[in-house]
């Protein structure tokens, strides 16, 4: 072992951490000429992305430098049954790949945003698409990129042990050097950069795992070490899969029945359906949700929670709970490998940032400058326009870090704040009715109840975030019957180009056809390809944890069932454009 401090990074290490940031660079500027083509290069990869590279290209986004730390701090302070907060993203996952994926695709719009005017018509869709644009393309985007460089300033003060002033500026230059490439390659640069990152990341954080278990003895000595620092008592409630207190397992039934649906991108909206929309066809748009998906939730999870398991027994009582991780790092790599992990966290963390900068430029090309300034822009000036909104997308995410707490509680914040939306947003794609009125409210309704909550209540997450939604949803869905709908040549329009499954027969009825009802199936499918995850997510949890024949049976019943979702999916006739 060695001793807590600093990493002593040898020759090898530096050479291993100089060696990625080349290759990066590099990539960046082989596809500088065909990212400055169009606009359609640079934000949607020309839509040639094939499905496993859109997918994930998506995982990579999500795994970023922050997550394995906040992932550590959730294990100290809440147990592993604390995941559940991310691992309710399952539902959303699975109903945008079966229900929406292949949707986005045949919109053929360049941002999800765009989107709105194909739906909705009028002043509010203009207002709504405009407001959109700039709360979640700068307002939001700023919150993302300065929790991902509170995380990595973190990482580069406790392994490297660099002052904050220091800290900053290194910071700074890896902020530049990830701006630098993202300006240069588009979304093609950005994507295949990220699928080596992801590579480089999964096997830093499987390899620290395998470090940090060999360290304690193996699995059941570190499950034993965990009783015997914490007590037995607090070691059952860290290692419980569902939490056993009642406050904790309320918390978890809010997170499982109403976060999943309610909170978050139901129809896979953002830089997941920047990569939906860049896919070959709709076919490679639902395999890469689907990928996405697994991927995220079945293969990512459990090393970090190793990792935030064996920090918990070996670094009791710390301050920042979320240091662990770093903790357990300094502890355990010898050289070389210490090199590697400092890489694979560097592709973490850029592997989020680039998205961000390019997700949100194509809105204040796209949905702002395009839309509302000069609708007549030619390319030429409207690459102008990407490449400068990435700059400023950057300073401002440089600003937001000087005002971030922490990473978990970012977390939250923006789940408390976007609590009700997710419904309204699945149900604009499946039933006419929903106007633009019925966003407005919604998205209204909840930014005002959760920091209403926040700053006059003690009322804590995750059941602020239950009131939000029982308010909010109500409200929206209130103000869609008060408000009317959306004028018919808009519904139809909309109706023709994507051919939604649903709720649509008075829209269909004005071009002499039934529709095409949703039915039962794609329910199935969703409900069969969520229970897969879960179980092959349970099931793995099983087996490290030293429950075997609960972890078999998990792993069984999820192959099972996810293959059961997957194969009825791939086999069921979908409605298509004419």
């Amino acid at each position: 072992m060695h001793s807590p401090g600093v990493f002593a990074l040898t020759d090898l290490d530096w050479i291993l951490v100089a060696g990625y940031l080349l290759v990066t660079l590099a990539w960046g500027a082989w596809h500088a000429r065909r990212a400055g083509s169009s606009t359609e290069e640079f934000f949607a990869a020309g839509r040639g992305l094939p499905w496993w590279l859109a997918g994930t290209s998506m995982v990579a986004t999500t795994f970023a430098v922050d997550t394995p730390l906040a992932i550590a701090g959730l294990v100290a302070t809440e147990g592993i049954a604390g995941n559940w907060f991310w691992w309710a993203d399952v539902l959303p996952a699975m109903l945008g790949a079966f229900l929406i994926a292949h949707l986005w695709r045949r919109s053929g719009v360049l941002t999800d945003n765009e989107l709105i005017e194909l739906r909705y018509g009028g002043r509010s869709a203009a207002g709504l698409r405009l407001f959109r644009a700039l709360y979640f393309g700068v307002l939001r985007n700023a919150i993302v990129i300065g929790w991902v460089n509170l995380a990595m300033l973190k990482v580069l003060q406790l392994a490297l042990g660099l002052d904050p002033a220091t800290g900053s500026w290194v910071l700074a230059g890896l902020f530049a050097l990830t701006l630098s490439y993202t300006l240069l390659s588009g979304l093609w640069g950005v994507v295949l950069t990220d699928v080596l990152q992801f590579t480089l990341a999964m096997v830093g954080s499987i390899l620290l795992a395998v470090l940090a278990v060999g360290a304690a003895g193996g699995l059941g000595s570190l499950i034993e070490q965990l009783g015997l620092v914490h007590g037995t008592r607090a070691a059952s409630r860290t290692l419980a899969l569902v939490p056993p207190e009642r406050e904790a397992f309320w918390a978890f039934v809010i997170y499982v029945a109403v976060k999943g649906w309610s909170s978050g991108n139901t129809d896979g909206s953002g830089y997941i359906a920047q990569r939906l929309l860049a896919t070959r066809d709709e076919r490679h748009a639902r395999l890469a949700a689907i990928w996405y998906a697994v991927a995220n939730f079945v293969l990512r999870p459990w090393p970090w929670i190793l990792v935030g398991l064996f920090a918990f027994v070996v670094h009791p009582g710390l301050e920042d709970p979320e240091a662990g991780y770093v903790r357990v790092m300094l502890d355990q790599l010898p050289n070389g490998l210490r090199g590697l992990m400092v890489a694979s966290l560097l592709a973490a963390y850029m592997s989020t940032i680039d998205t961000q900068l390019n997700w949100g430029a194509s809105y204040l090309t796209h949905d702002v400058y395009r839309r509302f300034l000069r609708p007549g822009a030619s390319e030429l000036a409207l690459m102008r326009v990407a490449r400068a909104s990435v700059v400023l997308l950057a300073a401002l995410g440089a600003l937001a870090t000087l005002a971030m707490p922490s990473i978990s509680g970012a977390w939250k914040f923006l789940a408390s704040i976007s609590a009700g939306t997710g419904l309204i947003v699945l149900l604009r794609w499946l039933w006419w009715r929903i106007n633009a009125w019925s966003e407005i409210g919604v998205m209204a309704a909840s930014l005002l109840l959760a920091n209403g909550l926040f700053l006059f209540t003690d009322i804590p997450f995750p059941f602020s975030l239950a009131l939000v939604v029982a308010i909010s949803v109500p409200f929206a869905l209130a103000l869609t019957w008060l408000t009317s709908p959306e004028e018919p040549a808009c519904l139809r329009a909309f109706y023709e180009r994507v051919r939604p499954a649903g709720w649509w027969g008075p829209v269909a009825a004005t071009l002499g056809e039934k529709g095409q009802p949703l039915g039962v199936w794609p329910w199935v499918e969703v409900a069969c390809a969520t229970l897969g995850v879960y179980a092959l997510l349970l099931g793995t949890g099983g087996l490290l944890l030293g429950r075997p024949a609960f972890g078999w049976s998990g792993l069984s019943l999820g192959l099972a069932t996810l293959l059961v979702g997957v194969l009825a999916g791939s086999g069921r006739p979908r409605p298509v454009a004419t």
